[in-house]
Parts: structure tokens; C-alpha cells; sequence
């Protein structure tokens, strides 16, 4: 797996960190290309990165006309549902920012979970050329169980190969979701993993230092091939790892 690990010793200081990772990419992305498209993940982990982008003070430092925002997965609940991520999204950062409603590109979740992720990988195929799309920034998280996106444990989903935005059952929840793939994510040009918290100690130590098991542990399938990937971790959440120091 290539990848970079960052511990901080406080969740405000990895929350800056990211925040300024986004801005860092953004910035190089529009520069070098003229657009900036990322996508975004849910959950409460990221939350507090969002309101900090949507602050006044990182507001100015971000070309929101030419910055692009999607979804790396998605609840299937209606926008305002509490469980949505759209909703966490615009209420932490998108109601706060001067961005143009055509550059927010929410999964339309009001469908049947086949008919939205259809529509969904539409809109991607649209947007972007290529095999797959290329992503600027995929944020991701991890759960107790290895997951990372939508792709769980054991999930008829970590075997799709061609299909960029898929639904996908998820068994031990008794739900459908729905997702970016594992090679739509890995053709990112950047990607962070953000990961907080005692209660992933014991998974993150797997993940990183044990055996490959990407079935029981699917976010063990994230490894672009061109681009970078971080992890951003708290040290609670890295208390386990060897050889590790924060910041």
C-alpha cells in the first residue's frame, strides 16, 4: 500500500490539517488544469473539516466558481433525512460558501437504489473522460469494520470492476447504499483518509501492519496506482500503530 501517515495530537489540529490539504490540492488543481473536483465523504469525521473550509477566513482563500463537489457515497434517504449526507454537507459547508448550484452534483437518492446509482455514474461519465473518473480529492473514512465508503465487509460490491458509482448491499446492516467503486476511487489524483478515535485502533492496526484481507477489510483495496494517499489520524486512533509520532 503507498501511502503517507500523519498523527495529530488533537482532533483541531488534524481538522486544520485537512482543511488546509483541501485548499493545498484546490489551488494546484486550478492552477495547473483550471478546475478542482472532490469528492466528498460523509459521517461525523469530516464534519468539522467542512465547517472550517466554510469559514469566512478559508472561504477567501478557495475559487469556489471553478471547484466541482461530489459524493464518494451516499444514504438511500431523501436530502433532508438526518442520515443524509448531502444534508451534512450543505449545512456544514455548502450553506456558507458562494458556489454555483451546477458545481454541486448531490446523488439523487429520491429513486429506486439501481435507478440512483445509474443516474449517478451518468452524471460522472459526463463530467469526466477517460476509463474512469480522476478525481482531484477523494476524502474517505474508515469504519470499526474496515469499510471505507460504501464498500462492506463481504459486500457483492468489492468484486465490481467496470462500473464507476454502483448500489451495494450492505449485509450486516440489512441496507443498500450507495457508492464509488474501488477502481473509480483508486484513479484519484489524491486521497484522504481521515480516521479518529480509540474505537478504530484495534482495525487500523490491521489494516495497516496486518495481513491483506480485503474482503474482511475493504479499504484495504484503496491503492492508487497514480496518485497519493494519506492518512490523517488522530492518536487515539494511531496509539497501536509502530513506529509512529504526532503532531
Amino acid at each position: 500500500m503507498n501511502h503517507r501517515i500523519k498523527i495529530f495530537s488533537t482532533r483541531e489540529y488534524l481538522n486544520q490539517a485537512v482543511a488546509e490539504y483541501f485548499i493545498k490540492v484546490a489551488r494546484t488543481s486550478i492552477q495547473d488544469r483550471g478546475i478542482f473536483s472532490a469528492a466528498l465523504s460523509g459521517g461525523s469525521t469530516p464534519e468539522p473539516v467542512y465547517r472550517t473550509l466554510g469559514s469566512l477566513e478559508k472561504e477567501k482563500q478557495l475559487d469556489w466558481d471553478n471547484i466541482h463537489l461530489f459524493w464518494g457515497d451516499e444514504r438511500c434517504v431523501p436530502p433532508n433525512h438526518p442520515d443524509s449526507n448531502y444534508r451534512m454537507v450543505r449545512e456544514a459547508l455548502l450553506e456558507h460558501i458562494r458556489i454555483q448550484e451546477e458545481n454541486v452534483h448531490r446523488v439523487l437518492t429520491e429513486f429506486e437504489p439501481h435507478i440512483s446509482a445509474q443516474s449517478y455514474e451518468a452524471t460522472l461519465r459526463d463530467f469526466f473522460k477517460g476509463d474512469f473518473p480522476q478525481f482531484d480529492l477523494v476524502f474517505l473514512g474508515m469504519g470499526d469494520d474496515g469499510h471505507t465508503a460504501s464498500l462492506f465487509p463481504h459486500s457483492a460490491g468489492l468484486k465490481e470492476e467496470d462500473r464507476w458509482f454502483i448500489e451495494n448491499y450492505a449485509p450486516a446492516m440489512d441496507t443498500w447504499r450507495l457508492t464509488l467503486t474501488k477502481n473509480a476511487i483508486n484513479a484519484a489524483r489524491h486521497i484522504a483518509v481521515l480516521v479518529i478515535g480509540e474505537s478504530k485502533a484495534d482495525m487500523l492496526l490491521d489494516v495497516l501492519e496486518g495481513a491483506h484481507q480485503p474482503g474482511d477489510k475493504p479499504i484495504q483495496l484503496i491503492d492508487p496506482k497514480n496518485g497519493q494517499m494519506v492518512w490523517f489520524l488522530d492518536q487515539a486512533a494511531a496509539k497501536k500503530l509502530s513506529g509512529q509520532e504526532g503532531t
